[in-house]
This record gives C-alpha cells, sequence and structure tokens, in this order.
C-alpha cells in the first residue's frame, strides 16, 4: 500500500506541474480560490443527501464537468472529486466502479472521465476502483436523443469485465451527468446479471430533458 500511496503521490504532483493552480475560481477567475470560491459553489444548486446526483446540471457545476470532459482541467476534476466525496457515507465494504467509454470516445477525448473520478475517489477514500464494465458497441450522442430513443440507443451496450469479482460483491458506480437514467440503467442491469450484491449510483449532475 505504501508503494501504492507513493505512485498517486507522485501522479499527483505531475498533474500538479501539468496544470498549475492559479488560485482564481475556475468558474468566475476574479475570487481567489483553490478550485471553485464559496459564491461559486453556492450557486450551484445542490441536491439532497439521498439524492444519487449532487447537483443540477447547469451553472458552475456544468461548467466545471465540461472543462473536465472537453478541456481535461483537471484543476476542475479535482472540484469535482470534492463535490462526489461529500454525497459518499458507509462506503467500507464497497468497490467503485464506473461507466465506460467506447473505444472511439477514447481516442478522441484520451480519457475516460468516469474513471478519472473513480480512480480520484479511490485514493481518497481508500477503498479499490474496478473495472467492471465494457462498451461493446458505438452509441449515438444521447444529447441528440428522445427519451425512447436514448433507451433503445443503450440497450445491450455493455458487457460485463471480471466478473469473478463482481459476483457477491457491493459496488458504488459512477457516472458524470444522468438525464433520463438509461445508461445507468443499463450499467446497474450487467452488474445484476452477473451477481453483484448491493449497487450504488453517484453522480456529479442530473439534467432534466
Amino acid at each position: 500500500m505504501r508503494i501504492k500511496a507513493l505512485a498517486y503521490l507522485i501522479y499527483d504532483s505531475i498533474l500538479d506541474i501539468i496544470f498549475p493552480k492559479d488560485f482564481l475560481c475556475i468558474t468566475c477567475k476574479e475570487n481567489e480560490a483553490e478550485g471553485i470560491c464559496l459564491t461559486c459553489k453556492n450557486l450551484i444548486y445542490k441536491l439532497p443527501m439521498e439524492d444519487e446526483s449532487y447537483g443540477i446540471y447547469k451553472g458552475p457545476l456544468k461548467e466545471l464537468i465540461l472543462n473536465l470532459k472537453f478541456l481535461k482541467d483537471f484543476n476542475s476534476g479535482e472540484v469535482l472529486v470534492d463535490l462526489l466525496e461529500e454525497k459518499i457515507i458507509g462506503a467500507k465494504g464497497y468497490y467503485i466502479t464506473y461507466i465506460p467509454s467506447s473505444k472511439k470516445s477514447l481516442k478522441r477525448r484520451g480519457f475516460n472521465q468516469c474513471e478519472y473520478l473513480g480512480n480520484a475517489l479511490s485514493r481518497r477514500l481508500d477503498i479499490p476502483c474496478v473495472s467492471t464494465l465494457i462498451k461493446t458497441k458505438e452509441t449515438k450522442d444521447q444529447k441528440t436523443l428522445t427519451i425512447r430513443e436514448r433507451k433503445n440507443n443503450v440497450k445491450n451496450v455493455f458487457e460485463g469485465k471480471n466478473i469473478n469479482l463482481i459476483k457477491g460483491n457491493k459496488f458504488i458506480l459512477i457516472d458524470d451527468v444522468i438525464t433520463t437514467g438509461a445508461t445507468i440503467e443499463e450499467g446497474v442491469r450487467v452488474l445484476k446479471k452477473y451477481g453483484a450484491k448491493e449497487i450504488k449510483i453517484l453522480t456529479i449532475a442530473k439534467s432534466h430533458v
């Protein structure tokens, strides 16, 4: 564990060099802050603790998600990890896992934002993050589809990975934004298919259709 902790420390230090913090709020660029200032954080529409999402997909929260997802802004990513950490209670005995990206998306973006969030939370909470799902086919952008089309778009899109690990274990399944819930429901279905004992859903934001 010491070697693993040292490796993560080196990784985080390298990120700090590549993506230095300028100590101005990421969203307003005015107030001094390491990440996001209190004023901007208070603009986030935070959902109740029992909800699977931290907040509503708009304002500063939406900006942070887009910064990470499309600009590879890992300073924004660290703020999102902070927010997700606030939502996790009683994680002992759970594995963290995440919604996978397709090979095409990984090639285009260079990383999977959900995997990044999962690994960061794993380091913070000292619980393992494992890959349990594979995206087996390309899908259309969910934003362009109706509710019915979104469900059909992700039907049977995932397959299990590390199947022996899934059976009988408990998982926190991470996604970035939940809209209709079609993608996350498909992930839950596959985990249950391979014998997951319990699954908690955790997302950064909820977008209403």
